[in-house]
């Protein structure tokens, strides 16, 4: 079956020049047709004979004066110019050609709609049905303009499916253009029908123009609000303040700034509030039934999201919100009851989504309160987003006054040397001139000690506000050129230290000192469990007229200057306590070849070694510091006279004290050994002087065991001759004498024993001792001993014992080779240096 719905002649013939309006066949039976003139032609074709019916339908002529709704324009089918003339109580319908039957292709209709100066138009599509073929409108569409042609501004374009289209002319007039495309695609859609309204009596647009407002084209009085940079104005409700007309619906869009330089958000606070609202018995329903105004912090858009807003207001309250993004959205609802409606005064702030208390004034300052939260985050603004430009932020941490603050980066990237892709890093004054970090120490007397100035990847290395200080401050300055992600870092309120902090001291009236990291040469650790830094400190105050030398020998911490900073762990070192210069910031591994030294400004250095939650660990630091003479600024002179003679001049001109001279550190700096030069021979004399003594000391030990010893045997001997004396009480003192003798040396009854020795006599001979005599019956001769010729009497006036060389031993007789050079005669027996031996062993026994 072959359809035409154009065709402008009952003629046959004239068929084939009318526009074909589809071919169908199957079992889906064609949509509703309505003719766009006077006639419609229907061709049937079968190849074979069918008895049975194929289709059927019904047809009825209607009155073609319901598509005629306005004055026809030439030359066009279906195109009118409209007026609120033509229509009772100035409404009337729009209706397309056709409606509802598929209207034709190929086809432009033009609605013209002209009111008077005073009067708005008014469009509802109550129903909408073209061609979708795509969000753009290729296709088939309906145009809408605001003003009277189609040079008018554009108030939207519309296909598909429309639902509660509704439409309003910013003016008196509209225009509206139905085009349909010449393509074969077999399409049946229907087209729109919808109404039109000329009043005087819809809003008026003033109270938006006056207010640096936007109408929403199409809209009866929505309205978007866009930001001029911070700038500020005022927000007010249709007709004030005058009372607001009822069943009235305005939406409001204010919109900060958002590009990738900008970011704003709203601040909104009214200054005046009038929506009657209505009491209800039910405390749980809302009061607010008839008129509100409801606020949406995150500026949605869609209709689907005004069901969630987050502020519903009527009566006479007030609120002040700020947005939680760049956009805020309210919608007006009047109801039935009429108000003085609103006038609220809106405020474009720069958005920093920066966490903290921000400034009242909108300013990018944000401060951290120790009561407030104890650990957190900061970034900069719009992070990760790069940072906008020409902008100056400042950051406040205030501890408690027994509290210290402590801050870890995590990222880093400030754009360094006006590129803001550079990987290099940068410290310093000299380097960061365009975009920088700085940090402050911040006392109670408002006086900030910088720390340093940051930029590139050099990220700020791990720092704890020293104690006393009531906290830390940091500020970022960006210019009008390039920019970058920023940064972001951890801050936490712990428990204050000493002033050594975890490790470290005080050195003063000190020559010389050594200072390493902790468990050196181990390696420094991470910090404990549950805290976020540890910290070294160590102050060195030299003496007036006197200032310090410091090298380091060895230094190997994690980081990397050039690169990504040091933000695990890092080294501080001021030249100068008293100055407000900033200070060295270390880390990296200095190269063996490298030689690191410095000379102090002033009188007193301080070292600081802060490590983080985030270190890994490395060897760590071993540094000497020297106390000198101070020279004056500059190196020193090799020509400088030393003040005292305890002071020894090194190599490179440097005063040390004396008492560095080979102490095995050298203390004249780097490349310099003077002060170890020549040691090693007074060493090896001092080595000698002392094995002296030591050996003088055993000895000494040595004499006095053996005098011990033999003192305890002579103990022994005369204890044995009292008790041989006790034994012979009966014997007279001589017999006596004679017993003692002959029973001390009764072992040399052994008889042609020989006595060893060098003894030398008047006769010579074998010796044969005799038998130990019996117990006498009477009273012997008293023994004749005779020593080198000399008679040694043991006579009555003798006393006991035996005389040798005229002196008298109770004890012994010593017959030593290296004392006695003469032959021996006891009772005319010969003792020579054969049998000397035996003399002293019987003197033993």
């Amino acid at each position: 079956m072959d359809i035409y719905s154009e065709v402008q002649s009952s003629e046959p013939a004239e068929l084939i020049n009318s526009p074909f309006g589809g071919r169908y066949c199957g079992t889906i039976p064609p949509r509703r047709r309505i003719s766009m003139y006077r006639a419609v032609a229907i061709s049937f074709f079968s190849n074979k004979n069918v008895t049975t019916d194929l289709f059927e339908g019904t047809f009825r002529f209607i009155n073609a004066s319901e598509y005629e709704i306005g004055i026809p324009i030439a030359g066009s089918p279906c195109s009118y110019t409209i007026t609120p003339s033509m229509s009772v109580n100035k409404t009337g319908a729009l209706i397309s050609p056709t409606y509802p039957g598929a209207y034709p292709k190929d086809m432009s209709c033009t609605y013209q709609f002209l009111g008077e100066s005073n009067q708005r138009v008014r469009l509802e599509f109550r129903d909408f049905d073209l061609f979708f073929g795509g969000p753009h409108c290729p296709f088939d569409y309906v145009k809408v303009y605001d003003g009277p042609d189609n040079s008018s501004a554009l108030i939207g374009t519309y296909c598909g499916q429309q639902r509660n289209l509704v439409l309003y002319s910013s003016e008196s007039s509209l225009f509206v253009h139905f085009y349909t495309l010449s393509r074969t695609a077999n399409t049946q859609n229907r087209g729109f029908k919808g109404i039109y309204e000329f009043s005087e009596s819809f809003v008026k647009l003033d109270f938006i123009r006056e207010n640096d407002g936007i109408h929403i084209r199409g809209s009866e009085c929505d309205q978007k609000i866009l930001s001029k940079k911070e700038s500020t104005g005022f927000v007010l409700s249709p007709n004030y303040p005058y009372p607001y007309i009822p069943k009235t619906v305005c939406r409001y869009f204010i919109y900060g700034m958002q590009d990738a330089q900008h970011l704003e958000r709203v601040r909104l606070e009214f200054n005046a509030f009038n929506i009657p609202k209505v009491e209800h018995k039910d405390k749980s329903e809302s009061n607010c039934t008839d008129g509100y105004l409801k606020i949406y912090l995150k500026g949605q858009e869609t209709a689907d999201a005004y069901d969630k807003f987050d502020y519903e207001l009527c009566g006479n309250e007030t609120q002040r919100v700020i947005s939680e993004g760049p956009r805020l959205a309210m919608v007006f609802s009047s109801g039935e009851l009429q108000g003085r409606g609103f006038k609220g005064k809106y405020t474009f702030e720069t958005e920093y989504k920066i966490p903290g208390t921000a400034a009242p004034d909108g300013t990018c300052s944000f401060t951290y309160v120790s009561s407030s939260k104890k650990r957190g985050e900061l970034n900069s603004p719009r992070y990760p987003s790069n940072y906008p430009s020409d902008t100056n932020c400042s950051y406040l941490f205030l501890a408690e006054a027994d509290e210290q603050v402590t801050i870890v980066f995590d990222h880093f990237k400030i754009k360094a040397d006006n590129n803001a892709n550079a990987t290099a890093g940068a410290y310093g004054s000299g380097a960061c001139f365009e975009d920088w970090l700085e940090m402050y120490v911040v006392y109670r007397d408002n006086n900030d000690r910088l720390l340093g100035r940051y930029c590139g990847q050099t990220a700020p290395g791990p720092v704890e506000s020293p104690r006393g200080a009531v906290g830390l401050r940091i500020t970022l300055h960006t210019d009008q050129e390039s920019v970058a992600s920023g940064f972001k870092a951890r801050y936490f309120f712990e428990s204050a230290k000493s002033d050594a902090g975890d490790c470290g001291g005080n050195f003063s009236n000190q020559d010389s000192g050594l200072i390493t990291s902790p468990n050196w040469p181990a390696g420094y650790k991470a910090p404990g469990r549950g805290m976020a830094s540890n910290a070294c400190n160590w102050v060195m105050k030299a003496r007036p007229g006197y200032k310090l030398s410091i090298h380091f020998e060895q230094f190997g911490l994690e980081g990397d200057p050039a690169n990504r900073g040091c933000p695990a762990a890092v080294l501080r070192l001021w030249m100068n306590v008293d100055s407000d210069q900033p200070p060295l910031e270390l880390c990296g591994e200095k190269p063996p070849v490298e030689q690191w030294h410095y000379t102090s400004t002033g009188q007193t250095a301080r070292i600081s070694f802060t490590t983080s939650d985030k270190t890994v660990g490395a060897q760590g630091f071993r540094i000497v510091w020297t106390e000198i003479q101070d020279s004056g600024p500059g190196p020193p002179s090799v020509g400088l006279h030393c003040e005292s003679t305890y002071h020894f001049q090194c190599g490179a001109g440097y005063c040390i004290s004396d008492k560095l001279r080979c102490d095995g550190v050298k203390n004249c700096g780097p490349g310099d050994d003077t002060d170890e030069l020549h040691c090693t021979t007074e060493a090896a004399e001092e080595d000698y002087d002392v094995l002296i003594i030591i050996t003088l000391l055993v000895v000494s030990s040595l004499i006095c065991l053996l005098c011990i010893l033999c003192h305890s045997r002579r103990s022994r001997r005369n204890h044995v001759r009292q008790l041989g004396l006790h034994r012979n009480a009966h014997y007279d003192s001589q017999t006596s004498a004679t017993a003692g003798l002959s029973s001390s040396r009764r072992h040399l009854q052994s008889g042609g024993a020989s006595i060893a020795g060098s003894l030398h006599g008047i006769n010579s001979g074998n010796l044969i001792i005799p038998p130990a005599p019996l117990p006498p019956t009477s009273v012997p001769p008293p023994p004749h001993i005779c020593i080198a010729g000399v008679d040694m009497g043991m006579g009555m006036g003798m006393g006991h014992g035996l005389m040798s060389n005229g002196e008298d031993d109770d004890d012994d007789l010593e017959l030593d080779e290296d004392q006695l050079d003469a032959d021996i005669f006891i009772n005319d027996v010969h003792f020579d240096e054969d049998n000397i031996d035996h003399v002293n062993q019987m003197a033993n026994v």
